[in-house]
Protein backbone atom coordinates (compact mmCIF):
# COMPACT_ATOMS: atom_id res chain seq x y z
CA UNK A 1 0.00 0.00 0.00
CA UNK A 2 1.41 3.40 -0.98
CA UNK A 3 1.91 6.25 1.51
CA UNK A 4 -0.96 8.16 -0.15
CA UNK A 5 -3.28 5.12 0.10
CA UNK A 6 -2.42 4.62 3.79
CA UNK A 7 -3.19 8.26 4.39
CA UNK A 8 -6.53 8.01 2.60
CA UNK A 9 -7.50 4.89 4.56
CA UNK A 10 -6.62 6.60 7.82
CA UNK A 11 -8.53 9.66 6.74
CA UNK A 12 -11.65 7.61 5.96
CA UNK A 13 -11.47 5.82 9.32
CA UNK A 14 -11.06 9.14 11.14
CA UNK A 15 -14.02 10.71 9.37
CA UNK A 16 -16.20 7.67 9.86
CA UNK A 17 -15.78 7.97 13.60
CA UNK A 18 -16.18 11.72 13.66
CA UNK A 19 -19.11 12.15 11.35
CA UNK A 20 -21.22 9.15 12.28
CA UNK A 21 -24.85 10.12 11.90
CA UNK A 22 -24.05 13.36 10.04
CA UNK A 23 -25.40 13.84 6.49
CA UNK A 24 -22.88 13.92 3.61
CA UNK A 25 -21.30 17.30 2.96
CA UNK A 26 -22.99 19.61 0.51
CA UNK A 27 -22.53 23.25 -0.39
CA UNK A 28 -25.03 25.57 1.24
CA UNK A 29 -23.90 29.04 2.25
CA UNK A 30 -20.42 30.28 3.09
CA UNK A 31 -20.43 32.63 6.05
CA UNK A 32 -18.42 35.80 6.68
CA UNK A 33 -18.52 36.86 3.04
CA UNK A 34 -20.39 39.89 1.77
CA UNK A 35 -24.08 38.99 1.22
CA UNK A 36 -23.63 40.20 -2.35
CA UNK A 37 -21.04 37.54 -3.24
CA UNK A 38 -22.21 34.61 -5.34
CA UNK A 39 -21.91 31.52 -3.14
CA UNK A 40 -20.00 28.40 -4.07
CA UNK A 41 -22.52 25.87 -5.42
CA UNK A 42 -20.44 22.76 -4.71
CA UNK A 43 -17.95 21.45 -2.13
CA UNK A 44 -14.65 23.27 -2.36
CA UNK A 45 -11.83 21.98 -4.57
CA UNK A 46 -9.20 24.63 -3.93
CA UNK A 47 -8.05 26.58 -0.92
CA UNK A 48 -6.26 29.86 -1.64
CA UNK A 49 -3.82 31.06 1.03
CA UNK A 50 -2.41 34.61 1.04
CA UNK A 51 1.27 34.33 2.04
CA UNK A 52 3.95 36.72 3.31
CA UNK A 53 7.54 35.66 2.72
CA UNK A 54 8.59 35.16 6.34
CA UNK A 55 11.92 36.97 6.24
CA UNK A 56 10.72 39.57 3.67
CA UNK A 57 13.69 38.77 1.42
CA UNK A 58 11.63 37.22 -1.37
CA UNK A 59 8.34 38.09 -3.05
CA UNK A 60 5.00 37.51 -1.38
CA UNK A 61 2.63 35.08 -3.09
CA UNK A 62 -0.67 33.21 -3.23
CA UNK A 63 -0.64 29.44 -2.65
CA UNK A 64 -3.22 27.10 -4.22
CA UNK A 65 -3.95 23.96 -2.17
CA UNK A 66 -5.87 20.92 -3.40
CA UNK A 67 -8.71 20.26 -0.92
CA UNK A 68 -10.75 17.85 -3.03
CA UNK A 69 -10.67 14.50 -1.13
CA UNK A 70 -11.26 12.63 -4.40
CA UNK A 71 -8.09 14.08 -5.94
CA UNK A 72 -4.79 12.23 -6.08
CA UNK A 73 -3.04 15.40 -4.97
CA UNK A 74 -5.34 16.11 -2.03
CA UNK A 75 -3.68 18.09 0.75
CA UNK A 76 -0.79 19.38 -1.36
CA UNK A 77 0.26 22.77 -2.70
CA UNK A 78 -0.48 22.76 -6.42
CA UNK A 79 0.73 26.18 -7.47
CA UNK A 80 1.94 29.55 -6.26
CA UNK A 81 1.36 32.99 -7.78
CA UNK A 82 4.27 35.40 -7.35
CA UNK A 83 2.96 38.88 -6.50
CA UNK A 84 6.05 40.53 -7.95
CA UNK A 85 7.14 42.41 -4.81
CA UNK A 86 8.20 41.71 -1.23
CA UNK A 87 7.55 43.22 2.18
CA UNK A 88 3.88 43.96 1.44
CA UNK A 89 2.46 42.32 4.58
CA UNK A 90 -0.16 40.55 2.49
CA UNK A 91 -3.18 40.22 4.73
CA UNK A 92 -6.89 40.08 3.81
CA UNK A 93 -8.76 39.63 0.56
CA UNK A 94 -12.25 39.09 -0.82
CA UNK A 95 -14.26 37.99 -3.86
CA UNK A 96 -16.03 40.37 -6.19
CA UNK A 97 -19.80 39.96 -6.25
CA UNK A 98 -19.70 37.64 -9.29
CA UNK A 99 -16.91 35.54 -7.74
CA UNK A 100 -14.70 35.88 -10.80
CA UNK A 101 -12.00 37.98 -9.12
CA UNK A 102 -10.26 38.27 -5.76
CA UNK A 103 -9.14 41.64 -4.46
CA UNK A 104 -6.12 41.31 -2.18
CA UNK A 105 -3.85 43.82 -0.48
CA UNK A 106 -0.78 44.56 1.60
CA UNK A 107 -0.94 46.38 4.93
CA UNK A 108 2.61 47.78 4.66
CA UNK A 109 2.74 48.64 0.95
CA UNK A 110 -0.98 49.48 0.43
CA UNK A 111 -0.73 47.68 -2.93
CA UNK A 112 -3.86 45.94 -4.16
CA UNK A 113 -3.85 43.01 -6.57
CA UNK A 114 -6.88 42.00 -8.63
CA UNK A 115 -6.68 38.27 -9.36
CA UNK A 116 -8.61 36.35 -12.01
CA UNK A 117 -9.85 33.09 -10.48
CA UNK A 118 -12.56 32.32 -13.05
CA UNK A 119 -10.51 31.48 -16.15
CA UNK A 120 -8.78 28.59 -14.35
CA UNK A 121 -9.46 28.27 -10.60
CA UNK A 122 -6.38 26.06 -10.18
CA UNK A 123 -4.15 28.71 -11.78
CA UNK A 124 -5.13 32.20 -10.59
CA UNK A 125 -3.41 35.05 -12.37
CA UNK A 126 -2.81 38.71 -11.61
CA UNK A 127 -5.09 40.83 -13.75
CA UNK A 128 -4.08 44.23 -12.38
CA UNK A 129 -1.97 45.76 -9.59
CA UNK A 130 -3.01 49.06 -8.05
CA UNK A 131 0.22 50.78 -7.01
CA UNK A 132 -1.11 54.23 -6.10
CA UNK A 133 -3.96 53.50 -3.69
CA UNK A 134 -2.94 56.12 -1.06
CA UNK A 135 -2.77 58.79 -3.75
CA UNK A 136 -6.17 57.80 -5.12
CA UNK A 137 -7.99 57.41 -1.83
CA UNK A 138 -6.03 59.38 0.75
CA UNK A 139 -5.91 56.17 2.82
CA UNK A 140 -3.40 53.43 3.69
CA UNK A 141 -3.49 49.87 5.00
CA UNK A 142 -6.33 48.33 2.96
CA UNK A 143 -7.87 45.70 5.18
CA UNK A 144 -11.35 44.29 4.42
CA UNK A 145 -12.55 43.73 0.84
CA UNK A 146 -16.33 43.76 0.84
CA UNK A 147 -18.22 43.13 -2.37
CA UNK A 148 -21.08 45.37 -3.48
CA UNK A 149 -22.98 44.95 -6.76
CA UNK A 150 -20.32 45.73 -9.38
CA UNK A 151 -18.10 47.39 -6.78
CA UNK A 152 -15.61 46.68 -4.04
CA UNK A 153 -15.90 48.49 -0.70
CA UNK A 154 -12.60 48.57 1.21
CA UNK A 155 -11.97 49.51 4.81
CA UNK A 156 -8.58 51.12 5.51
CA UNK A 157 -6.59 51.27 8.74
CA UNK A 158 -5.28 54.80 8.38
CA UNK A 159 -4.61 57.92 6.34
CA UNK A 160 -2.25 58.11 3.37
CA UNK A 161 0.52 59.28 5.72
CA UNK A 162 0.13 56.22 7.96
CA UNK A 163 -1.67 58.03 10.75
CA UNK A 164 -5.33 58.90 11.30
CA UNK A 165 -8.13 59.15 10.34
CA UNK A 166 -8.92 55.83 8.71
CA UNK A 167 -11.80 55.51 6.26
CA UNK A 168 -13.56 53.56 3.52
CA UNK A 169 -13.27 53.68 -0.24
CA UNK A 170 -15.21 52.27 -3.19
CA UNK A 171 -13.81 51.00 -6.48
CA UNK A 172 -15.34 49.39 -9.54
CA UNK A 173 -14.64 45.68 -9.89
CA UNK A 174 -11.95 46.42 -12.48
CA UNK A 175 -10.09 48.83 -10.20
CA UNK A 176 -11.36 52.32 -10.95
CA UNK A 177 -11.56 54.55 -7.86
CA UNK A 178 -15.07 55.88 -7.19
CA UNK A 179 -15.07 57.68 -3.85
CA UNK A 180 -13.80 57.93 -0.31
CA UNK A 181 -16.14 57.67 2.69
CA UNK A 182 -15.04 59.53 5.80
CA UNK A 183 -15.57 58.36 9.35
CA UNK A 184 -16.96 60.56 12.14
CA UNK A 185 -14.33 62.71 13.84
CA UNK A 186 -14.78 61.02 17.22
CA UNK A 187 -14.15 57.54 15.74
CA UNK A 188 -10.99 57.87 13.59
CA UNK A 189 -9.84 54.24 13.75
CA UNK A 190 -10.84 51.62 11.16
CA UNK A 191 -10.63 47.88 10.60
CA UNK A 192 -13.51 45.70 9.37
CA UNK A 193 -16.84 46.36 7.63
CA UNK A 194 -20.07 44.32 7.41
CA UNK A 195 -23.46 45.13 5.89
CA UNK A 196 -26.97 43.87 6.57
CA UNK A 197 -28.83 45.04 3.43
CA UNK A 198 -32.34 44.18 4.67
CA UNK A 199 -31.86 46.52 7.61
CA UNK A 200 -29.97 49.18 5.63
CA UNK A 201 -27.24 49.01 8.25
CA UNK A 202 -23.45 48.81 8.05
CA UNK A 203 -20.99 48.36 10.92
CA UNK A 204 -17.28 49.23 11.00
CA UNK A 205 -14.73 48.45 13.69
CA UNK A 206 -11.39 49.73 15.01
CA UNK A 207 -7.72 48.75 15.14
CA UNK A 208 -4.59 50.88 14.70
CA UNK A 209 -2.85 52.75 11.84
CA UNK A 210 0.40 51.94 10.04
CA UNK A 211 2.49 54.14 12.33
CA UNK A 212 1.69 51.71 15.15
CA UNK A 213 1.10 48.21 13.71
CA UNK A 214 4.36 48.32 11.74
CA UNK A 215 6.29 48.38 15.04
CA UNK A 216 7.28 45.23 16.95
CA UNK A 217 4.67 44.32 19.54
CA UNK A 218 6.79 45.48 22.48
CA UNK A 219 7.01 48.95 20.92
CA UNK A 220 3.35 49.39 19.97
CA UNK A 221 1.46 52.15 21.75
CA UNK A 222 -1.64 50.67 23.39
CA UNK A 223 -3.14 54.17 23.44
CA UNK A 224 -3.07 54.16 19.63
CA UNK A 225 -5.81 51.53 19.21
CA UNK A 226 -9.52 52.13 18.76
CA UNK A 227 -12.39 50.83 20.87
CA UNK A 228 -15.37 51.94 18.78
CA UNK A 229 -17.98 50.40 16.53
CA UNK A 230 -19.72 52.71 14.08
CA UNK A 231 -23.31 52.03 12.98
CA UNK A 232 -24.03 53.43 9.51
CA UNK A 233 -26.97 54.13 7.25
CA UNK A 234 -25.70 51.91 4.47
CA UNK A 235 -27.54 53.38 1.48
CA UNK A 236 -26.53 56.93 2.35
CA UNK A 237 -23.07 55.91 3.67
CA UNK A 238 -23.76 58.10 6.71
CA UNK A 239 -22.66 57.32 10.30
CA UNK A 240 -25.55 57.12 12.74
CA UNK A 241 -24.00 56.08 16.05
CA UNK A 242 -20.61 55.46 17.65
CA UNK A 243 -20.53 52.76 20.31
CA UNK A 244 -17.78 51.85 22.78
CA UNK A 245 -16.49 48.28 23.19
CA UNK A 246 -13.35 46.64 24.53
CA UNK A 247 -9.99 47.63 23.04
CA UNK A 248 -9.40 46.70 19.37
CA UNK A 249 -12.75 45.34 18.16
CA UNK A 250 -11.77 43.49 15.01
CA UNK A 251 -14.15 41.34 12.92
CA UNK A 252 -17.81 42.33 12.76
CA UNK A 253 -20.39 39.60 12.13
CA UNK A 254 -24.10 40.25 11.74
CA UNK A 255 -26.46 37.47 12.74
CA UNK A 256 -27.20 35.49 9.59
CA UNK A 257 -30.95 35.32 10.18
CA UNK A 258 -32.78 38.13 8.32
CA UNK A 259 -35.02 38.99 11.27
CA UNK A 260 -32.14 39.45 13.74
CA UNK A 261 -30.87 42.98 14.26
CA UNK A 262 -27.66 42.17 16.14
CA UNK A 263 -24.14 40.92 15.69
CA UNK A 264 -20.79 40.33 17.38
CA UNK A 265 -17.21 41.57 17.41
CA UNK A 266 -14.03 40.13 18.94
CA UNK A 267 -12.01 42.64 20.99
CA UNK A 268 -8.42 41.46 20.59
CA UNK A 269 -6.85 43.49 23.39
CA UNK A 270 -9.76 42.98 25.80
CA UNK A 271 -9.95 39.15 25.46
CA UNK A 272 -13.67 39.36 24.85
CA UNK A 273 -16.57 39.19 22.40
CA UNK A 274 -19.13 41.98 22.42
CA UNK A 275 -22.73 42.01 21.23
CA UNK A 276 -24.10 44.97 19.29
CA UNK A 277 -27.89 44.92 19.27
CA UNK A 278 -30.74 47.24 18.23
CA UNK A 279 -32.58 48.40 21.35
CA UNK A 280 -35.93 49.11 19.72
CA UNK A 281 -35.53 52.87 19.76
CA UNK A 282 -33.51 53.19 16.58
CA UNK A 283 -30.12 52.98 18.29
CA UNK A 284 -27.85 50.11 19.32
CA UNK A 285 -26.51 48.89 22.63
CA UNK A 286 -23.03 47.40 23.08
CA UNK A 287 -22.41 44.69 25.67
CA UNK A 288 -19.61 42.26 26.53
CA UNK A 289 -21.02 38.72 26.44
CA UNK A 290 -17.97 36.42 26.31
CA UNK A 291 -14.60 36.28 28.04
CA UNK A 292 -12.35 34.48 25.56
CA UNK A 293 -8.83 33.12 25.67
CA UNK A 294 -5.89 35.45 25.10
CA UNK A 295 -5.92 37.71 22.04
CA UNK A 296 -9.06 36.68 20.13
CA UNK A 297 -7.87 37.39 16.59
CA UNK A 298 -10.54 36.07 14.21
CA UNK A 299 -14.30 35.44 14.46
CA UNK A 300 -16.38 33.14 12.26
CA UNK A 301 -19.95 31.82 12.15
CA UNK A 302 -21.70 28.54 11.44
CA UNK A 303 -24.17 28.64 8.52
CA UNK A 304 -27.10 27.88 10.84
CA UNK A 305 -26.24 30.95 12.96
CA UNK A 306 -25.89 28.76 16.05
CA UNK A 307 -22.15 28.98 16.69
CA UNK A 308 -19.37 31.52 16.80
CA UNK A 309 -15.77 30.38 16.38
CA UNK A 310 -12.98 32.50 17.85
CA UNK A 311 -9.25 31.93 17.39
CA UNK A 312 -7.37 32.71 20.61
CA UNK A 313 -3.99 33.59 19.14
CA UNK A 314 -2.32 33.99 22.53
CA UNK A 315 -3.66 30.69 23.91
CA UNK A 316 -3.08 28.50 20.82
CA UNK A 317 -6.75 27.50 20.82
CA UNK A 318 -9.98 27.83 18.87
CA UNK A 319 -13.24 28.05 20.80
CA UNK A 320 -16.77 27.21 19.65
CA UNK A 321 -19.55 29.19 21.36
CA UNK A 322 -23.27 28.45 21.15
CA UNK A 323 -24.92 31.87 20.62
CA UNK A 324 -28.52 30.67 20.36
CA UNK A 325 -29.10 33.06 23.24
CA UNK A 326 -26.86 35.93 22.08
CA UNK A 327 -26.70 37.55 25.51
CA UNK A 328 -25.66 34.32 27.24
CA UNK A 329 -23.33 32.30 24.95
CA UNK A 330 -22.10 28.88 26.06
CA UNK A 331 -18.67 27.38 25.35
CA UNK A 332 -19.27 24.01 23.65
CA UNK A 333 -15.90 22.93 22.25
CA UNK A 334 -12.23 23.91 22.13
CA UNK A 335 -9.22 22.58 20.19
CA UNK A 336 -5.52 23.38 19.76
CA UNK A 337 -4.74 23.00 16.04
CA UNK A 338 -1.28 24.62 16.03
CA UNK A 339 0.77 27.36 17.66
CA UNK A 340 -0.92 30.76 17.37
CA UNK A 341 -4.00 29.86 15.28
CA UNK A 342 -5.36 32.95 13.61
CA UNK A 343 -7.45 33.05 10.44
CA UNK A 344 -10.30 30.57 9.99
CA UNK A 345 -12.50 29.75 7.01
CA UNK A 346 -15.69 27.76 7.61
CA UNK A 347 -17.07 25.85 4.61
CA UNK A 348 -20.54 26.24 3.17
CA UNK A 349 -21.92 23.15 4.88
CA UNK A 350 -20.46 24.16 8.24
CA UNK A 351 -18.56 20.85 8.58
CA UNK A 352 -14.97 21.98 7.97
CA UNK A 353 -12.76 24.83 9.04
CA UNK A 354 -9.36 25.69 7.58
CA UNK A 355 -6.94 27.42 9.96
CA UNK A 356 -3.74 29.42 9.36
CA UNK A 357 -1.34 30.73 12.01
CA UNK A 358 0.08 34.13 11.16
CA UNK A 359 -1.43 37.39 12.38
CA UNK A 360 1.13 40.09 11.57
CA UNK A 361 4.87 39.76 11.05
CA UNK A 362 5.25 42.21 13.93
CA UNK A 363 3.12 40.03 16.25
CA UNK A 364 4.02 36.44 15.32
CA UNK A 365 6.39 34.65 17.68
CA UNK A 366 6.06 31.24 16.06
CA UNK A 367 8.71 30.53 13.45
CA UNK A 368 6.72 27.69 11.93
CA UNK A 369 3.67 28.17 9.75
CA UNK A 370 0.95 25.75 8.67
CA UNK A 371 -2.59 25.33 7.40
CA UNK A 372 -4.63 22.83 9.41
CA UNK A 373 -8.12 21.39 8.99
CA UNK A 374 -10.75 21.09 11.72
CA UNK A 375 -13.84 18.89 11.31
CA UNK A 376 -17.03 20.13 12.97
CA UNK A 377 -19.58 17.55 14.04
CA UNK A 378 -22.22 16.81 16.66
CA UNK A 379 -19.52 16.38 19.30
CA UNK A 380 -17.83 19.67 18.49
CA UNK A 381 -14.49 20.29 16.78
CA UNK A 382 -11.71 17.80 16.03
CA UNK A 383 -8.38 18.52 14.37
CA UNK A 384 -7.72 16.36 11.30
CA UNK A 385 -4.45 14.51 12.07
CA UNK A 386 -3.74 13.87 8.39
CA UNK A 387 -4.21 17.33 6.88
CA UNK A 388 -1.14 19.46 7.54
CA UNK A 389 0.03 21.96 4.93
CA UNK A 390 3.64 22.83 5.74
CA UNK A 391 4.38 26.44 4.72
CA UNK A 392 8.02 26.20 5.82
CA UNK A 393 9.55 24.36 2.87
CA UNK A 394 9.16 26.68 -0.08
CA UNK A 395 12.29 27.29 -2.19
CA UNK A 396 12.31 30.79 -0.69
CA UNK A 397 11.97 29.47 2.86
CA UNK A 398 9.06 29.76 5.32
CA UNK A 399 5.94 31.77 4.50
CA UNK A 400 3.40 33.30 6.86
CA UNK A 401 -0.04 32.14 5.71
CA UNK A 402 -2.81 34.57 6.60
CA UNK A 403 -6.24 34.89 4.96
CA UNK A 404 -7.89 32.04 3.05
CA UNK A 405 -10.67 31.60 0.50
CA UNK A 406 -12.19 28.45 -1.02
CA UNK A 407 -13.15 27.79 -4.64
Amino acid sequence: MTRWMRRRVGFVVFLAGLLSGIPPRSATAETCLSPYVKRLDRPEKYLYVFCVDADAKDNDFLAVIDVNPDSGTYGTILHTVDLGTKGNETHHWGYTDDRTKIWAGGLFSSRIWILDVASDPALPRIEKTLENVPELSGLSGPHSYYALPGRMLISFLGSASGGLPAGLAEFTNDGTFIRRIDQPEKAPYGYDVAIKPGLNRMVTSSFSPLRNYKKPLAQMDLKDFGSELIIWDFKNRQPLQVGKTGLAPLEVRWSLKPENNYGFTNCALDNSIWLFRANGGGSYEFKKVIDTGALPADLRQSPDDKYLYVSCFGDNSIQQWDVTDPEHPKLTSSVVPCVQPNMMHVTGDGKRMYVSNSLLSTLDHSGRFYVRLIHIGVSGMQVDPFFNIDLNKFPTGPARGHDMLIN
